[in-house]
């Protein structure tokens, strides 16, 4: 964990406050850095008057991100940072407002705007971390290099997406038949980077032409021109003709072509 602070100091008023965070460093690296933002202009604490609870100020910041629910795609864990025991802001006379960072409201580490609109204003960034629960496909056991997937060899598990970087999958069959590219432990999120369609057929090889026409099937024998997966589509030259197709790949040395 790496902490965030720093303090600003008002001459005028003898004030000096400061500012401590205990959340991680995220991606958003402008939000984080932007964790607290007071300002001497907008900001004053007088001595022993009100202060604003910081219970009032989190609760404004998780109530913004509640209410702003429907920008994301499954609905929001919200957690708050909290504040610096120091931090002590003048009681606001009027109801809090809340507003979106520069970088707008967004799944993973970030910050929330509050601001106090009455006659002793003041604005503050409040740190929020927006969790993004998703059912994920994962791996169940742990798979060897070149294993070709399959259903009870997967799972689906609850994760927070916000945090995966790569396209993941969330339905079994989508994954189920693909070989896994490298070695991975059990509990691991894949995503595509990961697997690849087994190969049925190879560039080279005599594969079987099935063509249809008019509700008639006609059965040829061909030579494939490049390596292909169950539905990927790959030329193949008809060895009876000589005559170049395209056609789908269907099973081991089989390839549909529709005339």
């Amino acid at each position: 964990m790496r902490r965030i602070s720093f303090s600003l100091a008002d001459p005028k008023c003898g004030i000096q406050i400061a500012y401590s965070s205990d959340m991680k460093i995220g991606r958003r690296k402008s939000d984080t850095l932007l964790a607290l933002v007071l300002t001497s202009t907008t900001l004053s604490a007088t001595a022993g008057g009100a202060v604003e609870s910081h219970d009032a100020i989190r609760d404004t910041a998780r109530q913004h991100v509640l209410a702003n629910a429907d920008r994301f795609p499954v609905a929001p864990l919200v957690k708050i940072g909290r504040l610096d025991s120091r931090l002590k802001l003048t009681a606001c006379d009027q109801p809090l407002q809340a507003y979106d960072s520069p970088n707008g409201l967004n799944g993973g580490r970030g910050v929330v705007g509050v601001r106090c609109p009455g006659s002793k204003p003041w604005k503050i960034y409040v740190p929020v971390q927006v969790a993004l629960m998703e059912p994920v496909v994962v791996s169940r056991r742990p798979l060897v290099r070149g294993q070709t997937l399959a259903a009870d060899d997967l799972s689906l598990s609850e994760v927070d997406v916000s945090r995966l970087h790569k396209a993941y999958f969330t339905r079994i069959e989508d994954v189920s038949g693909l070989r896994i590219k490298r070695a991975v432990a059990g509990g691991t999120t894949l995503h595509a980077g990961m697997v690849e369609r087994e190969n049925l057929i190879k560039r080279g090889s005599q594969v079987e032409i099935v063509a249809v026409a008019d509700g008639l099937q006609v059965r040829m024998r061909g030579k494939a021109l490049a390596n292909g997966g169950k539905g990927d589509r790959i030329k193949v030259k008809n060895l009876n003709s000589g005559r170049v197709v395209t056609g789908t790949v269907t099973g081991s040395g089989v390839i549909n072509v529709l005339e």
